[in-house]
């Protein structure tokens, strides 16, 4: 599975929300694959997943604030993903978790986020804390969604139905994956073989005279 995770792994109309700290839930843990990224110059392949939280804070209309991160899906020790885990959880990593962590556990895990601003005024997860009373499980508003990249790129059944509900930038990053581009080109040379017996048939089917079809 896409989201087990080791130590060598390597826009939207909300309102806006005001730096500070919330309390939220866990509702998407969405894996989009893997992706060329550009940091200070150097670009590299990177597999990243989407972490999204419903805050208890609550916007005009009544719908709950979302916040989105994207991270790298790794543990390694300088990997953002595992600082916050780390933050969240109040402990370290123990080496058989370090070795395959399922990152579909926090799935509506409670929290408390830290928000700070980007330049261009979004909100950002500066840290992740444990809530006053600690992390319990929680139930949230939007459904509670874990989509896994390589299962929705083998045409999984249930992956392709979760993949629908998605919003659409969500949807966007994902089929501009490597693991979504590579299951495509493989289907169109599929395609190109089942042509070529199909032509294969229709020459056989020349082959025949009027009084050789049985019907």
């Amino acid at each position: 599975m896409a989201l087990k995770i080791s130590e060598q792994s390597g826009g939207s109309d909300f309102e806006q929300l005001a730096k500070g700290q919330y309390n939220a839930t866990c509702y998407r843990v969405i894996d989009i694959g893997t992706h060329n990224e550009t940091f200070e110059g150097e670009t590299s392949k990177k597999h990243s997943v989407l972490l999204q939280w419903e805050l208890e804070k609550k916007m005009a209309d009544d719908r709950p604030y979302s916040v989105t991160a994207q991270y790298n899906l790794s543990l390694h020790e300088k990997a953002k993903l595992r600082q916050h885990l780390t933050s969240w959880r109040q402990k370290q990593f123990t080496d058989e978790e370090l070795a395959g962590f399922d990152l579909t556990n926090v799935l509506g895990l409670t929290c408390k986020l830290d928000i700070g601003h980007t330049a261009n005024g979004n909100p950002k997860v500066l840290n992740i804390y444990a809530p006053d009373g600690g992390v319990k499980k929680g139930a949230t508003v939007n459904d509670q969604i874990a989509f896994d990249c390589d299962l929705y790129a083998s045409a999984d059944a249930g992956e392709m139905k979760k993949f629908v509900n998605l919003p659409e930038w969500m949807q966007e990053k994902i089929d501009d994956s490597f693991e979504v581009k590579a299951w495509a080109s493989k289907q169109v040379q599929a395609d190109t073989s089942n042509d070529g017996d199909f032509a294969s048939l229709d020459a056989l089917a020349d082959e025949k005279t009027e009084d050789q079809i049985p019907f």
